[in-house]
């Protein structure tokens, strides 16, 4: 699998992998301008970079990662990694590990002092992978709020 920043035009090869990630409820139909307004919000904050990982000429990975400037820890930044997710008919195959040691790379690369993520409480399958990598889950304790239109 080669794992790169996705590319401008790529955009629409990606919103089908998040069918692999999340529910049907999750990830309502959205509209081609819809995802374009989002993709120049993305493009235009340098905080934010989408890495895929494909395999011949497919993407079947993909996660995010957020660098947030930081005043703490020196001035360097931290990381924030999501929607880590690969297609289904590759799972188990090792892309995901693949694909967050690249972005742990990249994101250390860029002076972050820590990467945090989060994960459903019952992808225990995820979760095993994110220890075998470094992640401790014992250490911090993730907190979420959905706004009252989402709440889950």
């Amino acid at each position: 699998m080669e794992i790169l920043k996705i590319n401008e035009d790529e955009i629409g090869k990606l919103i089908p992998l998040y069918r692999h990630y999340t529910s049907e409820k999750n990830f309502p139909r959205l509209s081609d301008k819809k995802i374009q307004e989002i993709w120049d919000q993305v493009q235009k904050n340098p905080c934010i970079t989408y890495f895929i990982g494909e395999e011949d000429s497919k993407i079947i990975a993909s996660c995010i990662l957020t660098i947030t400037p930081s005043f703490i820890r020196g001035g360097d930044g931290y990381g924030f990694l999501e929607h880590v997710v690969v297609h289904r008919d590759y799972r188990r195959n090792g892309y995901g590990k693949a694909i967050v040691n690249h972005v742990l790379n990249f994101a250390w690369d860029k002076k972050c002092t820590e990467v945090m993520l989060l994960s459903g409480s019952a992808n225990e399958r995820a979760h095993k992978m994110y220890k075998k990598i470094g992640f401790d889950m014992l250490r911090k304790k993730g907190f979420i709020i959905y706004s009252s239109r989402d709440q889950k």
